[in-house]
């Protein structure tokens, strides 16, 4: 079974990259879609809090131009519903039914966590707040609690609003420019009580690290928010602006284009320190950390987005005594990759089942073709610092019908379990529109698609073999459609590059078809074919001997 899903998950290529081949199954509109017109801010996935055997996506809308109805933040809970094929809005809840005055910038974080330990699960909202004449100094954090059923939060008796539970300015001061971007949950002082670990994008303050007593049912104000560090604690601070926050065998690490940051906690207080960035930039809220080998020790995998040299690098960080260890496992500055684009946004998880953790990471001006989605996963045996054990693969590239010639900014990326199979899925989307329209949210399944699979039901058909294989200089191509379906027919070469496209139909009717390859412009090798029937992909070998 594992070898059926591995094979169904990706075609690795003898360069080390494949084709895309985790089938896309869904594509789900945006909430109220003609308000929420500046992308998607975060989202998490795979959840079942209300417990009724449903998987849940929460997300949180985007300010990219300033436009009015950006501007204000939401959040919404979105549940799948048996029978009818669709992901449906079954809770929401407007920032400013609480705050009129309140207004956000990009990229807020979003987490699940229950931070006071009473057994109900919390939504925690880092909204990128703007300061302004009405709201000098406006919260930052929001927590919504599970408040029973798909509800979150305190129903406003008046207005039947949902309010959330608490909010936190993070500091006292009036106009500060704090502009949270990446969130972490973690216990980092190891008292019992989770800590909230933000990575900041300004000024104001970089390096965020807080807790709350308790986060009350009846949202009466009775807890109390803690800053317990920052880098203006500091005597001085020799790094920048922070765009990443990940936790590394009990170390917090922050990132910026001029240093990492390391913030531990020796039992007593927070000790600070320093050490060299990735030489390409920040990491873009794409780094994570996890066990790879199973030898106890985390690890943590990151890529370069911007600010630094030309390199855009998926890179391997190990803890080092006082330093980190940091091994490049895959360029994808390269044409075929992201051709001068960038990495950002990523989840893990072991998506395909065969005990190996895979990462995913998203793109931002990638391709030919445009915001790939790209997996990297450790092979299960060897040095993990050696990067011929580890595989690249294509997860998903969005230059599809509902983004053609585009480019997005694909980084808002979870990954759960969407379904009632054990496969894992991906759930991603954009958080820049394309000409005032959000991009919808793309699931990925690698499994048998027992839950999800009807919102984007997969053709039935076949890709047969080539012959003959091998061939020279023409090879026949064959496939059978059950019925007729847009068809696009393509060659690939072993690095990825498209380097015929047979033809693209519109609509093809069903039957069986052969289509002729001539391959005498290319030299010897082995080559792809790949027939992607509607939002279906099957792909064949092939070997061109002259």
């Amino acid at each position: 079974m594992k070898n059926l899903l591995r094979l169904l998950l990706v075609l690795t290529l003898s360069a080390g990259m494949a084709l895309a081949m985790i089938p896309r199954v869904a594509e789900i509109p945006v909430p109220e879609a003609d308000l929420n017109i500046g992308g998607i801010g975060n989202l998490v996935a795979g959840y079942d809090i209300d417990g009724d055997g449903n998987k849940e996506i929460y997300l949180v809308n985007d300010n990219w131009n300033d436009g009015a109805s950006e501007l204000i933040p939401r959040i919404y809970k979105l549940e799948y519903v048996p029978g009818s094929g669709e992901y449906e809005v079954v809770w929401s809840a407007n920032a400013q039914d609480f705050a009129p005055a309140i207004i956000q910038n990009t990229w807020p974080a979003l987490a699940v966590a229950d931070l006071d330990k009473d057994g109900k699960m919390e939504l925690i909202w880092a909204i990128v707040n703007f300061t302004n004449t009405e709201n000098a100094n406006p919260y930052r954090v929001w927590v919504y609690e599970h408040a029973g059923g798909d509800n979150f939060g305190i129903q406003n008796p008046l207005t039947e609003k949902w309010e959330p539970n608490s909010v936190w300015t993070i500091v006292d001061e009036d106009n500060k420019n704090i502009r949270p971007i990446s969130m972490k949950v973690f216990d980092i002082d190891n008292d019992g009580t989770d800590e909230l670990l933000l990575a900041s994008r300004a000024s104001g303050m970089r390096i965020i690290i807080g807790s709350v007593t308790d986060i009350p049912d009846d949202g009466d104000g009775s807890e109390t928010w803690t800053l317990e560090f920052s880098e203006l604690d500091l005597d001085s601070y020799d790094g920048d602006n922070k765009w990443d926050v990940a936790v590394m065998n009990g170390n917090a690490y922050f990132f910026d284009e001029v240093v990492i940051s390391k913030v531990s906690h020796d039992g007593t207080n927070y000790v600070y320190s320093s050490m060299s960035p990735l030489p390409g930039g920040i990491t873009f809220d794409c780094v994570q950390s996890v066990d790879v080998d199973g030898d106890g020790t985390e690890e943590m995998l990151g890529g370069e987005y911007y600010y630094g040299d030309a390199t855009r690098t998926i890179w391997l960080m190990q803890e080092d005594g006082d330093t980190l260890k940091k091994t490049a496992l895959f360029d994808l500055s390269v044409e075929q990759y992201l051709n001068g684009g960038r990495i950002l946004g990523g989840a893990h998880g072991d998506i395909d089942i065969d005990e190996n953790m895979d990462f995913i990471f998203g793109s931002r001006y990638s391709g030919p073709p445009n915001a790939m989605m790209f997996r990297v996963e450790y092979l299960g045996s060897g040095d993990i610092a050696n990067p011929e054990n580890w595989e690249l693969t294509i997860a998903d590239t969005s230059d599809t019908s509902f983004a053609p010639g585009t480019s997005g900014m694909w980084n808002v990326i979870s990954i759960g379990n969407m379904d009632a199979g054990p496969e894992l899925e991906v759930v991603y989307t954009s958080s820049v529109p394309d000409a005032g329209v959000s991009f919808p949210i793309v699931m990925l399944d690698p499994g048998d698609f027992t839950g999800v699979r009807g919102l984007l039901t997969p053709r039935e058909f076949e890709l047969g073999a080539a012959y003959p294989n091998p061939f020279n200089p023409t090879t026949v191509i064959p496939f059978t459609l059950n019925e007729s379906a847009r068809v696009t027919l393509s060659v690939f070469d072993v690095v990825g590059r498209n380097v015929a496209t047979l033809f693209t139909a519109e609509r093809m009717e069903a039957g069986t078809h052969n289509v002729l390859f001539d391959g005498s412009h290319l030299s010897s090798g082995v080559y792809f074919y790949q027939l992607k029937v509607d939002n279906t992909l099957r792909v064949g070998k092939m070997v061109l001997n002259k």
